[in-house]
C-alpha cells in the first residue's frame, strides 16, 4: 500500500512539473525571419543614375493582395534611396531616361493549411497541455527579375528573391495578420535593395 502511494505521489510530482515547465516556456510568442536580411544590405546605391525609367511587366502569378503593388513600391525605393536623380514612373512614350528598368514581380504564401490545421487539432486534444510548444508557421516569399536596357539594347537580366517565415502560438493566432503586414513589408524592402545592388 505505501508503495502504490509512493509511486502515485511520484506520477503527480512528475505531472506537476510537466506542467510548471510548460507554463515556463509560455503560452504566447511569435517569431519572424526575414532572409536576406533588410538591415544587412546596404541603402546606399552603388551608382546613382541621372534618370531611370521604370516600365512594369506582367506578374508571372496571380497577384497576391496582401503584397500590394510592388513595383509601386520598388518605384519608391529607388527614389527614396537617391538611385538616380531622375525617376519616370509610370514611364510615358516620349520620357528618355538612360537607362530602363523592366521589373516582374510575384508575391505568394504557403500558409500550411493541412499542417496547422493537424496541429490545432493536436491542441485541442491535448487539452491545450502542449499549447506552449506548438508553433504554428507561415511562409512568404517575394521575387523580383529586372531586365536593364539602355538605348533599346538590353544589358543585363538580375533576379533576387527574399522569403519571410512568421511562427506563432496558440494564443497569438489573432496577431498573425499584423505580423504579415509587417514580415512582408520587409520582406518587400530585402528584394528591393538586393536588385539595385546588382543592377549595373
Amino acid at each position: 500500500m505505501c508503495h502504490f502511494i509512493k509511486v502515485n505521489h511520484m506520477k503527480l510530482r512528475a505531472i506537476g512539473v510537466l506542467l510548471l515547465s510548460l507554463l515556463t516556456i509560455g503560452c504566447t510568442g511569435t517569431q519572424t525571419t526575414i532572409k536576406p536580411d533588410p538591415l544587412t544590405l546596404s541603402t546606399q546605391s552603388p551608382k546613382k543614375f541621372e534618370s531611370v525609367g521604370l516600365k512594369a511587366r506582367t506578374s508571372e502569378y496571380p497577384p497576391f493582395a496582401p503584397a500590394g503593388n510592388l513595383t509601386d513600391g520598388f518605384a519608391s525605393t529607388l527614389e527614396d534611396t537617391g538611385f538616380a536623380k531622375k525617376l519616370y514612373y509610370p514611364l510615358r512614350g516620349e520620357d528618355k531616361p538612360e537607362i530602363l528598368l523592366e521589373p516582374q514581380f510575384s508575391a505568394r504564401a504557403d500558409l500550411h493549411s493541412g499542417a496547422n490545421f493537424a496541429k490545432a487539432f493536436f491542441t485541442g486534444f491535448t487539452l491545450f497541455l502542449l499549447e506552449p510548444v506548438i508553433w504554428f508557421d507561415y511562409d512568404y516569399t517575394v521575387e523580383g527579375n529586372v531586365i536593364v536596357s539602355r538605348n533599346g539594347e538590353r544589358l543585363q537580366t538580375i533576379n533576387a528573391r527574399s522569403d519571410a517565415t512568421i511562427s506563432a502560438k496558440w494564443l497569438s493566432l489573432s496577431e498573425i495578420s499584423r505580423l504579415e503586414a509587417e514580415a512582408l513589408m520587409k520582406a518587400k524592402r530585402s528584394l528591393y535593395l538586393q536588385l539595385m545592388r546588382d543592377i549595373h
